[in-house]
This record gives C-alpha cells, sequence and structure tokens, in this order.
C-alpha cells in the first residue's frame, strides 16, 4: 500500500511538472525575459585592430538604437565583447569563451577570413546563429550551412565584381595581379582570372607578396616591366598601401582596381605618403554610397550619437548592414525565441533594405548569402566617390 501511494505521488508531481508553461522550462542560451545576448569577436588588438573597435560600434550602434526605441519584443540587446587579434588560436579561444562561459545567444562578428574558419567548427557544432560581419573566404558560407549567414559580398563575388570593373575600362587589355599567397586572396583572385580569361584579357604577370612587408619595391618592378594597362590588387590596406607608393615612386603609372578591404581610400593615401599615390585606384565596396554620401548619412549621424569621439571612417560601417538584418530577424522570429525560430526568420528574408548594403538582402533555406552586389569607389579631391559598378571618368 505504502508503495503503491509513493507510486501515485510521483505520477502527480510528474503531471504538475509536465503542466508547467513552457517559458518555465530551461531557457535558451543568452535569452532572459529581458535580454539577448549577442556574442562578437574580432582584432581588437594587434596589427589589424584597425577593423576592431570601429567595425563593432558600427554594428553595436544598431543595437544601442533598437534598445533606445524600447527593444525588441520587449528584450534589451546585451553585447559582450572578446579580442580575438585576427589570430587563429586566439579567435577560437574568443568564441569558446563566448559560447561556455558567457552563453551567448548568436554571435554577430567575423573581418579576419582565416580567423574566422577557424572558430567556424566550434560555432556550427554548437548550432549558435552566426552572422558575418564581412569575412569573405568563401569556404566560411559556402557551402551553405544551416547556422552560417552574410549580408557582405564573399570572396568569389568580390573577385568577380573586380573583373567586371577592369573589363569596362576603356583599353584593358593588360592585366597584372600582386596578391597575398593565402585562401582569402585565393578566393578573390581565382575568380577574377577566370573571368578575365574568359573575355580573352591577357594576365601578364602574377606577383606574390607576404603579409606585413614595408617594401614592395621587387613586385612592383617586376610587374611594370610587363607594361600593364591594369593592377589588381589582392592585398590587405597596409601592403596595398606600400605597392601604390612604390609604383608611384618608381613611375609605375597605370589603374589599379583593389578589392572590398580597401575601402579607407584617404587611410591608404596616408600610410603611402601622398593621396596622389592613390589617385589611379578604384576599389570595390560591399556599401552603398561613401563617406559623406547621402545613402551613408543617417549612419554617420547615428555613429556620432552613440560614439561621439569615434573617427567615421568607411570601415566602421562593415558590420552595420548584418547587425540590421539581425534586428530585423530577431523581431520576426517574436517572443518565444529560440535559435532555430532565429535561423527560420534569417531564412525568410525577402527583398529587405539593410541601409549600408548595396543591394536588398534575400535569404533562404539554399542562400544565405544575403548580397552578391559591389560597386566601385575612387578618390576625387580629397572625398571618396562612388563610381558604379563599371567604369566611368570622374573628377
Amino acid at each position: 500500500m505504502r508503495n503503491f501511494a509513493m507510486a501515485v505521488a510521483c505520477l502527480l508531481v510528474a503531471a504538475a511538472l509536465s503542466s508547467v508553461a513552457p517559458s518555465a522550462a530551461r531557457a535558451e542560451d543568452g535569452v532572459t525575459d529581458t535580454t539577448i545576448k549577442i556574442g562578437m569577436f574580432g582584432p581588437l588588438t594587434g596589427s589589424a585592430s584597425m577593423w576592431g573597435n570601429p567595425v563593432q560600434n558600427g554594428a553595436i550602434m544598431i543595437y544601442k538604437q533598437a534598445n533606445d526605441k524600447g527593444g525588441i519584443n520587449g528584450r534589451q540587446i546585451e553585447i559582450v565583447q572578446e579580442d580575438g587579434a585576427c589570430d587563429a588560436a586566439k579567435t577560437v579561444a574568443a568564441v569558446k569563451k563566448l559560447i561556455y562561459r558567457e552563453k551567448v545567444f548568436m554571435i554577430n562578428a567575423g573581418m579576419c577570413s582565416g580567423a574566422v574558419m577557424a572558430a567556424k567548427e566550434e560555432i556550427v557544432a554548437n548550432k549558435v546563429p552566426f552572422m558575418l560581419f564581412a569575412a569573405s573566404q568563401d569556404a566560411i558560407t559556402a557551402p551553405v550551412n544551416r547556422y552560417v549567414f552574410t549580408v557582405a559580398s564573399t570572396g568569389p563575388y568580390d573577385g568577380k565584381g573586380m573583373a567586371a570593373f577592369t573589363k569596362s575600362i576603356p583599353g584593358a587589355k593588360r592585366v597584372a595581379l600582386i596578391s597575398h599567397a593565402d585562401e582569402w586572396a585565393k578566393s578573390k583572385s581565382e575568380p577574377f582570372t577566370a573571368a578575365l580569361k574568359q573575355a580573352k584579357i591577357e594576365i601578364v604577370a602574377e606577383e606574390t607578396i607576404d603579409r606585413n612587408i614595408i617594401d614592395a619595391t621587387p613586385q612592383v618592378l617586376a610587374v611594370k616591366r610587363q607594361n600593364p594597362d591594369v593592377v589588381a590588387l589582392f592585398t590587405y590596406p597596409a601592403e596595398s598601401a606600400a605597392i601604390v607608393r612604390d609604383a608611384y615612386k618608381y613611375g609605375l603609372n597605370v589603374t589599379f582596381i583593389g578589392n572590398n578591404a580597401l575601402i579607407d581610400l584617404p587611410a591608404m593615401g596616408e600610410r603611402a605618403g601622398s593621396l596622389d599615390a592613390v589617385r589611379n585606384t578604384y576599389v570595390m565596396s560591399a556599401m552603398s554610397g561613401a563617406i559623406g554620401s547621402p545613402q551613408l548619412a543617417p549612419y554617420e549621424k547615428l555613429l556620432k550619437t552613440y560614439y561621439p569621439d569615434e573617427k567615421v571612417k568607411a570601415d566602421s560601417f562593415f558590420g552595420t548592414a548584418s547587425a540590421i538584418t539581425v534586428v530585423e530577424a530577431l523581431r520576426r522570429a517574436g517572443r518565444d525565441l529560440t535559435r532555430e525560430k532565429l535561423v527560420d526568420a534569417l531564412e525568410s528574408i525577402r527583398d529587405f533594405d539593410a541601409g549600408v548594403a548595396p543591394c536588398r538582402i534575400n535569404l533562404s533555406p539554399t542562400n544565405h548569402q544575403g548580397c552578391e552586389t559591389e560597386t566601385a569607389w575612387k578618390l576625387v579631391g580629397d572625398k571618396v566617390v562612388t563610381v558604379g559598378s563599371e567604369w566611368r571618368e570622374v573628377k
């Protein structure tokens, strides 16, 4: 009889527990009744720190704005930042801290492609939704993984955009390449080269250059001997500045076309020692307009609202479109928020205006590449102007 009574009691307890509302069950990591915790990692220190806080702040301002407007479905966004220093091991450690210690709901981050690739496995294994800032190595987002998204153009689209622009340059028959010997550069240069060969444009030189160099004389002189019409740069900002500086010094007076990591043309001119060194340089951009343009003006104002002491530069907005897209998806996911519902909401986004993005954002279960369009920028005087997807003379 006693055993029967104990069994009945256990059944009653189980029934009571099963009747508890779902909201009282174990909460999703990073979500409380009042907050949603979003993790960020990036190069807050080290040689790539120019892309650290400025890029993260350009995303954080969107979350701050959402909070000031009442939050998202009754919750405030809480940001947790970790330093990856553009280093694979440090980035993996930062991601593990975000996932296991901080227990973030999702991650919105990613600038250094190699470091991001190293951390991707940990993120995916834990089914943490991951929206990239602008890391462009194709293997990060292709093939499609349910938890990894981007609204910035990846390497192949950057390379194809550079190729389309190069083909539109009058008299562009001979093209030289200067590249880093890494996967980031190859993801851009290989589609570029393939597109030019298909158009029967001759590749007359393919020079490689190491990271963190300060002298590009050997590469510049080797390219100059081949007498190209156009030189394409698949290099990071510091090395690109050395290239255009030495090209200016040694009279390699041709059109340069740069990848989308080089959008801060005034900064590149400063590193090169003269803005004149970048006068013949066009760079591809995954943003709708340059600094001072009508398209970017609202976001420049917003950055100054939340970060009044920060210098406004193009790099500041690398992550802005991604954060705008995340806010929209969080709204669509509703109050009963889970990671799977956020992923479903992201995959439902169609024809969405993400502000600084150069095209409308379209995502689906089979396409996590939200925007495939770029436009070229050029320095005119001391201002960067938007040229378009095809060459035109700007003064």
